[in-house]
């Protein structure tokens, strides 16, 4: 039986909304043909026609055609077909990026005159609208009610679009989390649409984060979608965004200039300005980026306007006239709830009054910056997305610490530790963890233990892996564990007496240009240049090398000699560069490190033998996280494959009265101090994946995160998991860094690889001496002199011991 002319323009809607235009342009004119007499549905044909018409030839002439139906359908009679041409209008507008336009052409149309499927629509465009005008309460309003019609309706791709956008609401507002949960919630529903412009929405999201390359890989996927012209030039333009984050500069020009060709050609001139100021931040140039504010401002593109003034005024070059209007623009700007538009708007004002000579003013504006970003990263619970969006601080705080230089050793530091304050230890409130975290851990557990690498469904299964890792970490994001609202740094002075008072010298340490600087906290204050950052990081990479080909090899073997004289000479020359201008220094050395330093095993350096060091993602931390505890509870974990764990587990018995836990978890639930022996691994492409191999499978640094901390100390003989990977404004990932940032005031890890049989005779010595009262740096100092195999043990965190 043929179809109706109703049939095919519903099948040739629905294939718009797929994004496949020609065909639905195919049946759009079989309907046609097909209508007869019926004048509505002729008239609806062609508002959906009119779509079409914006996709092949702009705004221009999409809003006439649509102007003409209105008026023919209202002298017909037809007012529910004149106001459904009037809402395709505003949905253009908004398209074409003119949303005050939009808003107003919507918010005239009457919904009671529109039957419930358009009513539907228009709630749901309103509220898309409205949330990109910044009216949040009136978006959520529109955008439930389009839900709850879509539900009613059984509209399930509607209903998909409402709880999308609800979530790309609350990302506009400020609050990352829940925008990714309503967003990944909305996603899970099982409707047939195309994805291409949630996951363009996802990844904006994403950027907003500070996730680039999860970013770049879901605007890759949606521009391989069914998208029209418009669509993918915007997909563009995000790619150019992503590409600026990730250092790209030559491609975001590219893919920015090739957005800007396709507006142009398209006359849409608020998404034009949008593309060329993209060009201005891969590449800036003062004249331009003025050329570009006065263009914006004569057009009320405010937005455009103020990120064209911040680009003028942090560019060097002569003094811009109208100097009091860029700053004003730039300061509404710095009010922007979007963390990367706030933050480049305080780099602006600071670099105009550092350019100014007003330093002081300069340097109250990047304090400023780093509360704001240290605060909204603690409006985060997951550590990633924490961590992540410390790359939009980071040209604010080489600014802020050139400026400290000018002032001194103590400026530095307080400097540094402000910038680096979300990696610092933070208390959870009232953890509440996600039980689908468990859930898709406990599937991913599976999925990992059933993989067979020469298995005809190994692809599958790969896929199949990489999928619930996904989930996995989606579903951290989207954690609701509260933070506290702050954090502060310590005074300088505190820390210096704090040092004194330890018998120790705390180290900070920063990358200024090419080389590693240290300032130094203790009986003296002063900075030194420590090495050229370029060799340290070869030299870790290579001590890493041959600690890892030692912990492999039997001591019988051919080559062990020829390694272990390799890794000797390179522990030295690795000394000589990090460890020799510390050898004079008094008592313990707190070392604060910067991104080369973190895999550097200092037990193992020969300088530094035998001589206690701690590792501190803070000065302040280390100041001010230290714990003494009277009878310590203790317990043992052990994991498979290990032919010494067992023997681990008999010396930490032997020294503790130990309590049995049923889990990791448990055991930082319950015990002070907790001990674990097993395979571990250090995930560099994703170090929230690295792992302890335990009887029930790998525990994930990622399902650490909100769950409650009693533990204090944490003892980790495991291979690897004292790594970090560190992000911009030195913000570690990874096993260790997770647990310290959860709590943990204290943990013992290896940087690299090292034996079953080094490891348990060293954690053996540890627990001799931390149970005689000795606190964790000099104990693990005493357990690893002897050997420097085991000197791949550091010592992280704040000081920790027993009262015993």
């Amino acid at each position: 039986m043929k179809p109706s002319a109703a049939e095919l323009y519903d099948r040739a809607r629905q294939l718009l909304a797929e994004h496949r235009q020609k065909e639905s342009a195919a049946l759009l004119d079989e309907a046609a043909d097909a209508c007869g007499g019926d004048r509505p549905l002729t008239l609806r044909i062609r508002i959906t026609r009119a779509w079409l018409l914006f996709e092949e030839e702009g705004l221009a002439p999409a809003l006439a055609s649509l102007d003409e139906i209105a008026r023919t359908a209202l002298a017909e009679g037809l007012r529910d077909i004149a106001c459904t041409a009037r809402v395709q209008q505003g949905v253009l507008q908004a398209r074409a990026g003119d949303r005050e336009a939009a808003w107003r052409l919507l918010g005239d149309v009457d919904p009671s005159c529109l039957p419930p499927p358009d009513r539907m629509r228009l709630h749901l465009n309103r509220g898309t609208i409205a949330s990109a005008l910044r009216r949040f309460a009136e978006a959520a309003d529109e955008l439930e009610a389009a839900a709850e019609l879509a539900d009613q309706l059984g509209a399930g791709a509607i209903a998909y679009m409402a709880r999308h956008n609800l979530g790309w609401v609350r990302y506009l507002y400020g609050d990352l989390p829940a925008a990714l949960r309503d967003m990944h919630d909305a996603d899970q529903l099982d409707v047939d649409v195309d994805r291409s412009v949630a996951s363009h929405d996802r990844a904006r999201a994403l950027l907003a984060a500070g996730l680039a390359e999860d970013a770049h890989d879901l605007l890759t996927r949606a521009r391989t979608g069914k998208l029209g012209a418009h669509e993918v030039a915007e997909v563009d333009l995000d790619l150019a965004r992503t590409a600026l984050l990730m250092g790209h500069r030559d491609e975001a020009l590219a893919r920015s200039r090739a957005a800007a060709r396709v507006f142009r050609r398209r006359g849409e001139d608020i998404w034009h300005r949008r593309a060329v100021l993209t060009q201005l931040l891969a590449h800036p140039r003062r004249e331009a980026a003025l050329t570009l504010w006065r263009a914006a401002t004569d057009a009320h593109d405010r937005e455009v306007a103020a990120q064209a003034a911040a680009v003028a005024l942090r560019t060097p070059g002569s003094r811009p006239a109208r100097l009091p209007d860029l700053r004003r623009d730039v300061a509404w700007l710095s009010r922007s709830p979007v963390v990367s538009l706030r933050m480049a708007a305080l780099v602006a004002l600071a670099s105009a009054s550092a350019r100014d000579g007003d330093r002081a003013a300069a340097r109250a504006t990047l304090r400023r910056a780093s509360d704001s970003l240290v605060n909204a990263q603690l409006g985060i619970a997951s550590l990633d997305l924490r961590t992540a969006s410390a790359l939009y601080g980071e040209e604010a705080a080489a600014l802020d610490l050139d400026l400290a230089a000018t002032i001194g050793p103590s400026a530095l530091v307080s400097t540094a530790d402000r910038w680096r304050a979300a990696a610092r230890p933070v208390a959870r409130l009232r953890p509440t963890p996600d039980p689908r975290v468990s859930d898709v851990a406990t599937d991913l557990r599976r999925r990992r233990a059933e993989f067979r690498p020469d298995s005809p469904d190994a692809a599958s299964a790969t896929r199949g892996i990489l999928a619930a890792e996904r989930e996995l970490r989606t579903l951290t994001w989207t954690a609701r564990t509260r933070l506290p609202p702050t954090v502060s740094t310590v005074p300088v002075r505190r820390i210096a007496e704090t040092a004194e008072q330890a018998g120790a010298t705390v180290v900070v340490t920063m990358l200024r240009g090419g080389d590693v600087l240290a300032v130094l906290l203790g009986k003296q204050r002063t900075t030194v240049r420590l090495a050229d950052a370029a060799r340290v990081s070869a030299l870790v990479d290579a001590v890493r090398g041959d600690l890892t080909a030692q912990a492999n090899l039997h001591p019988a073997h051919p080559l062990a000699g020829v390694v272990a004289a390799s890794l000797s000479a390179r522990l030295k020359e690795l000394g000589d560069v990090v460890a020799e201008p510390l050898t004079r220094l008094p008592g313990m050395l707190v070392v604060v490190p910067t991104r080369v330093l973190a895999g550097v095993p200092w037990p193992a350096l020969p300088q530094l033998r035998g001589r206690p060091v701690m590792v501190a993602p803070t000065a302040s931390s280390w100041a001010t996280s230290g714990r003494v505890v009277d009878r310590p509870r203790v317990s043992a974990l052990v994991g498979p494959g290990l032919p010494f764990a067992d023997d681990e587990a008999a010396a930490v018995a032997r020294n503790w009265p130990t309590t049995h836990s049923t889990s990791f978890a448990d055991a930082l639930a319950r015990a002070d101090l907790v001990h674990v022996a097993a395979h571990g691994e250090h995930r560099g492409d994703n170090p929230q994946f690295s792992s302890l191999l335990l009887p029930g499978g790998p525990v994930f640094a990622y399902e650490l995160e909100g769950l409650p901390v009693r533990a204090s100390h944490v003892v980790l003989s495991a291979c690897e998991v004292g790594r970090a990977t560190h992000r911009p404004g030195d913000q570690p990932l990874g096993f260790t860094a997770t647990l310290l940032s959860a709590g943990v005031g204290c943990v013992i890890a290896p940087v690299a690889p090292i034996s079953d049989e080094v490891a348990a005779a060293a954690m053996t010595r540890y627990h001799e001496h931390l149970a005689t009262g000795a606190d964790a740096a000099r104990s693990l100092a005493a357990a690893t002199e002897a050997d420097p195999a085991s000197g791949a043990f550091v010592c992280f965190g704040a000081p920790w011991r027993s009262s015993a």
